[in-house]
């Protein structure tokens, strides 16, 4: 009688220290006033890093891209991760086989981060209904 009276004492236990922590755990995500935080309007980065093939008839040429995408609200988030592969699909379709001695100058980072940002709320929209990304920066952009 006494070693299943034992036996239960470090399950009660255990059972105890995990309730006890659960409001610790609860109580994570939220601010003083009782609402829950959320890390946005903020930025999500796009990982690994966009790396594609560009056009180069005399040597093998590569772009390797880090984009962050700013995001106003927590559910948007939420749909451009369930949607990550179609929007990487999307990045790596328009990137791949371009100009690399193009895509050297601002002017033409500049008009590939609308082209891109245009193309990634179309599939958005397309999937949800809604846009979803606000903006979008390079935070590296390197041709090789």
């Amino acid at each position: 009688m006494m070693s299943s009276m034992s036996a239960a004492r470090p399950t009660a236990l255990l059972l105890a220290l995990c309730l006890g922590f659960a409001p610790l755990a609860a109580s994570a995500g939220k601010k003083e006033g009782g609402a829950a935080t959320s890390p946005y309007p903020g930025y999500m980065a796009v990982e690994p890093p966009v790396i594609v093939n560009l056009a180069n008839p005399r040597k093998a040429r590569h772009l390797k891209l880090s984009v962050q995408f700013y995001i106003e609200t927590q559910s948007d988030a939420e749909l451009i991760t369930l949607h990550m592969p179609r929007l990487r699909d999307r990045m790596i379709t328009l990137l791949g086989g371009r100009d690399g001695e193009q895509l050297v100058t601002a002017e033409a980072r500049d008009q590939l981060r609308v082209e891109l940002l245009e193309a990634l709320r179309k599939v958005m929209m397309e999937q949800t209904g809604r846009p979803a990304i606000s903006a979008i920066y390079f935070t590296d952009f390197i041709v090789q």
